[in-house]
């Protein structure tokens, strides 16, 4: 009945039991220490990649891992699944209604037909929340939808650092290898030039066994 309804909805709003939550005030800090002027005032985590990197290649292959990854992909389901769960806690709160009418027609006196409708109302499965329980869950249940998420940015990022680590290595080995083909190119001229000259005289045989060296290191 409504007067049920009303009793329910005013029950709803009693005691609280659960603890205000205050968020303690993170060890690190908010923004790099020597940060630009582009980047004052902006938190490191909410720095998107694309402005971070700046080379094609290395966006094309954070890419490419972003979307072909497995565990990122668990990751956004997990949110799915979690909000799922929240959206059930959410429901807790709240009555179930049954509501019929039924009608009816049967023969009455004088030949006339009596026609007899019926409605009704009633809450089912439902908790009055008197210490706050219900409403603790659906806490709980949203601040896991906020955790499920914030884990799949640690994913993305922690996917996103290695993708970029990788292709900084790749680099430098590549940068590296060419410093080193023509370091030898260098000194590989510089031992025909004191093979020459050792030839005519003009170079001792120290001279030849270190450019020998130079060469073979």
């Amino acid at each position: 009945t409504s007067t049920e309804l009303l009793a329910a909805s005013a029950l709803a709003g009693c005691i609280q039991l659960a603890p205000r939550y205050e968020r303690p005030a993170a060890p690190v800090p908010a923004t790099f220490p020597n940060a630009t002027s582009v980047l004052s005032g902006t938190a490191a985590a909410d720095l998107a990649w694309q402005d971070y990197f700046a080379d094609p290649a290395l966006r094309a292959l954070i890419e490419l891992a972003l979307k072909n990854n497995r565990d990122l992909r668990v990751a956004v389901l997990n949110i799915e699944a979690v909000r799922a769960q929240y959206q059930l806690r959410r429901a807790d709160q709240l009555p179930t209604l049954n509501a019929g009418l039924t009608a009816s027609r049967a023969p009455g006196t004088g030949g006339n037909n009596v026609s007899a409708y019926s409605a009704g109302l009633s809450v089912a499965a439902y908790e009055v929340d008197l210490f706050g329980r219900v409403r603790s869950l659906t806490d709980s249940a949203a601040a896991q939808v906020l955790a499920s998420e914030e884990s799949r940015r640690v994913v993305q990022i922690s996917l996103i650092a290695s993708v970029a680590n990788q292709y900084l290595a790749l680099a430098a080995d590549e940068e590296l290898l060419d410093l080193t083909l023509r370091t030898l190119d260098t000194r590989e001229q510089s031992l025909k030039l004191t093979q020459l000259r050792f030839d005519n005289g003009a170079a001792s045989e120290l001279d030849l066994r270190q450019a020998q060296t130079l060469a073979e290191a």
